[in-house]
């Protein structure tokens, strides 16, 4: 059943995160240390809503500031070519996000000054308002990440991106604790994947280092930002997520938000094109060209078992050119409690969002993206 909205205050119609009223979400630190942000990723959603494309980002890569004339002339040629091919993703509609957002998550959530960090319990009438500004770069943010880390491989599907995040954290990107941090729940061993780590003075190479090479490279505007927040981290890997000293470099609105989208997408694209297709590629051609299935088996990635549980699956299922695509998908949700249980969360953001009963379209996510 939908849950209809119900006369409140001014300030609790304010916070979208509480349409309701029901978490009493009155505190502003999240709307307050958004104001105070100048990463570039924020200056860009303020540009942009301010009616005033930023210029000075389009076709800018990290790479690039430094090029020859003649690269800059090439590189400028390939713009309207990279941003095409970018641009099949689909976007998340702020609707969802708002329905994800009345979901309470609980955990500890943080607010960043600088590196210095305050915590908060986010439950209840401790969880933060989070106004429209603040959720409509929330949107911008995760939309733009999603065109970047598309540029030059298979669309990301914004559909299971979107399942991902709102069983995860449900958008509240500020929470973080041993077992994750930040909207995409990092942990270490993604971090270094992609940005590799340091062993004294010795950066050692991460397998997915590629994937932060692609953004910095990039002559996708919708890269822009994200390449001059992470623009050194290929040379000194960034402060690790598992500790909670370092959690503000991945949960302040901006610059924390910026990195922790980007090293979960990299982190996803990577399982999925380098681990989970190669693999389901081997078994069966067919099945591995079936992106439903390939995202699920994605999916089960994130689960306790990791990437061993969805290569075991694979395996187990004797995945095959003639096995049935909706049969996999029920075998993976009856040996996957994770998938199993971003499904559950996906039926409680559409309890936010209309009434029951729910179609297979609107199950699927279909619903949610433009």
């Amino acid at each position: 059943m939908m849950i209809f909205f119900t006369g409140k205050t001014f300030a609790q119609q304010a916070c979208i995160n509480d349409k309701q009223g029901i978490k009493g979400a009155q505190s502003q630190t999240i709307n307050n240390a958004f104001e105070k942000a100048k990463d570039p990723l924020t200056l860009d959603y303020l540009a942009s809503t301010n009616g005033f494309p930023n210029a000075s980002m389009a076709g800018y890569c990290a790479r690039c500031a430094s090029a020859k004339p003649g690269q800059v002339e090439a590189l400028t040629n390939q713009i309207q070519q990279v941003v095409a091919e970018a641009t099949k993703t689909q976007k998340i509609k702020r609707s969802c996000i708002e329905a994800s957002l009345q979901r309470d998550v609980g955990n500890t959530g943080y607010t960043c000054n600088g590196t210095k960090k305050e915590a908060f319990e986010n439950s209840g009438a401790s969880a933060p308002c989070l106004n429209q500004k603040v959720v409509n770069f929330l949107q911008f943010a995760l939309n733009k990440a999603i065109n970047c880390m598309s540029t030059g491989r298979d669309p990301i599907d914004s559909r299971f991106i979107l399942k991902k995040i709102n069983n995860e954290t449900a958008f509240n990107f500020f929470v973080a604790y041993s077992g994750g941090v930040g909207i995409g729940q990092l942990t270490s061993d993604p971090v270094k994947e992609i940005a590799g780590w340091k062993k004294g003075k010795t950066l050692h190479e991460g397998n997915a280092k590629h994937i932060l090479e692609g953004v910095l490279n990039s002559s996708n505007p919708s890269c822009a930002p994200f390449a001059e927040i992470l623009k050194n981290e290929d040379e000194t890997a960034p402060p690790l997520p598992g500790s909670p000293k370092n959690y503000c470099t991945w949960v302040s609105p901006g610059e924390g938000l910026a990195r922790n989208l980007i090293y979960a997408l990299g982190y996803y694209v990577y399982m999925r094109d380098d681990v989970i297709r190669p693999a389901m590629e081997k078994r069966s051609p067919v099945m591995a060209k079936n992106n439903d299935l390939l995202n699920y088996f994605t999916l089960v990635a994130y689960g306790p078992g990791g990437p061993a549980q969805s290569l075991a699956m694979l395996r187990n299922f004797r995945l095959s050119d003639k096995s049935n695509p909706e049969d996999v998908k029920t075998k993976i949700l009856k040996n996957s409690g994770y998938v199993n249980q971003t499904e559950e969360k996906m039926l409680e953001l559409l309890g936010h969002l209309k009434e029951e009963p729910y179609s297979n379209h609107d199950k699927k996510g279909n619903t949610c993206v433009e």
